[in-house]
């Protein structure tokens, strides 16, 4: 073997540790999500060509406050306890975030730049019982800080995938993770990909 090859192969090993002891490293939460509901959606341009609308999802700063409405949808967020103890959750409050990450052949994801008030919103939690769920409901194709500041489209018809991030705290604070003054652990709950199907307007 030579020097080249002794040394691509100290790399992939070397790649291949790492990964494991990332993987080791994170701690196994007692919290999945789930992304669920209507999977199929008509394309609505609102009579816009894809080029038309695309060009109005890239405005200059003084068109910001005029891009379209993302699209509305019917899905929900499925977090589920999976353990065999009770768990504390954050819901609510400025704390908590979904981040959605859209896929897709025609995906655009564009920050609307609206101003919001300057009031920190506390953090709610609610009991979520062993093997039980939590559904929060996703009406728009909206996410991030209070659901508004990153707007997601589809401009062509065609098949997309959407995740979920889901930003919240649970207690008891799972291992390693970052606390709060009441014992609530931040964590970021990621769901699997949901397959979405995009088709033309007739």
């Amino acid at each position: 073997m030579n020097r080249r090859q002794l040394l691509a192969t100290g790399i992939a090993i070397m790649a291949v540790s790492t990964a494991w002891a990332e993987d080791k490293e994170k701690p196994k939460l007692p919290v999945t999500a789930e992304l669920s509901g209507e999977t199929k959606y008509v394309l609505d341009l609102g009579g816009k060509t894809t080029e038309e609308f695309e060009k109005s999802l890239k405005p200059d700063k003084k068109q910001v406050a005029s891009l379209p409405k993302p699209p509305k949808v019917d899905l929900k967020l499925v977090l589920k306890n999976t353990s065999d103890k009770d768990v504390q959750i954050y819901s609510t409050g400025d704390p908590v975030k979904i981040d959605l990450t859209l896929t897709g052949p025609g995906a655009f994801s564009v920050k609307p730049g609206l101003a919001m008030t300057m009031e920190f919103r506390m953090p709610k939690a609610v009991k979520l019982e062993a093997s039980k769920s939590l559904e929060l409901p996703i009406t728009v194709l909206s996410s991030g800080m209070r659901g508004v500041s990153m707007n997601h489209y589809w401009t062509k018809p065609g098949d997309y995938e959407l995740l979920a991030n889901f930003r919240t705290a649970l207690n008891p604070a799972p291992k390693g993770a970052k606390t709060d003054e009441g014992g609530f652990g931040t964590v970021t709950i990621e769901s699997p990909k949901l397959k979405i199907e995009v088709t033309e307007k007739k």
